[in-house]
């Protein structure tokens, strides 16, 4: 069964420093697909996702890993979230291929212009599996987890946290109507564009720098990841989830059920 995430008062640290512009966007429902395993102990990765979107004004649907959640595959009229996880794309898992097939199935509408897509992390490594066939790739690096700054294609930089250890390689960006966003020293493609309606995006623009550590924390203990690239800004999950809906034409798609 879906559990619903109504929106609720936030609960995050404050973000200390000046912050970055918000982007303002139209707010509507959004379902969150949850990735596998925890994203730092007794917390889903999906759930700090939901939680950002509700604290934006976002009428949120949180669906668990393992749930195929019929009443929400393919829905038009809503932005689609899938977030990081453990699982890795080509696990050939029943959970995955099903996961897959939902990513599949919004993108369909997206491409109608009837939804918005977003991939967080291994969400973004979905999108580019199904649009592309391309299929993630170790970081030659080694991956990177902290804090970091992504240089922006067109669009504003932004200081995020992350941790990840593989990537959506770069021949990606030579597949029709992929378009890159954001990028840094460790991975070229940050942040890509497929057509008007979805964005996947490697790094955590949903957490707040409190919980980058916690994740970071969690992350080291299951393998050893570099530092990320030092950052030269302030993290804002706010303005860099706004920046990020706003690439995925979040409030051109869904604006009919704006809050």
């Amino acid at each position: 069964m879906t559990t619903e995430a109504q929106p609720v008062p936030c609960r995050r640290p404050a973000v200390v420093g000046a912050p970055a512009k918000v982007v303002a966007v139209v707010t509507g429902e959004a379902v969150v697909w949850a990735g596998s395993g925890t994203l730092w102990p007794g917390t889903g990765w999906g759930e700090p996702l939901a939680e950002q979107l509700a604290a934006l004004g976002w009428r949120v649907s949180l669906v668990p890993w393992g749930d195929p959640a019929d009443e929400h595959r393919g829905r038009a009229d809503v932005l689609h979230v899938f977030s990081g996880g453990l699982e890795a794309v080509g696990s050939r898992t029943a959970a995955m291929a099903e996961r897959l097939d939902a990513v599949r199935s919004a993108l369909a509408v997206a491409d109608e212009g009837r939804a918005a897509v977003l991939g967080v992390c291994l969400g973004a490594q979905m999108i580019a599996a199904v649009t592309t066939g391309v299929a993630p790739q170790p970081v030659a690096a080694g991956g990177e987890v902290g804090t970091t700054t992504v240089h922006g294609h067109g669009v504003p930089d932004l200081t995020v946290p992350t941790a990840h250890v593989q990537e959506v390689p770069a021949s990606v960006l030579q597949r029709p109507d992929v378009r890159l966003l954001w990028s840094n020293a460790v991975s070229t493609v940050q942040g890509f564009a497929v057509g008007r309606a979805a964005v996947g995006v490697q790094f955590h623009p949903e957490l707040t720098a409190p919980e980058a550590r916690w994740a970071a924390a969690s992350f080291r203990s299951l393998l050893d990841v570099p530092d990320a690239p030092p950052a030269t800004g302030v993290v804002d999950p706010a303005a860099s989830l706004s920046t990020v809906l706003a690439a995925a034409g979040a409030h051109r798609r869904v604006g009919a059920l704006a809050a």
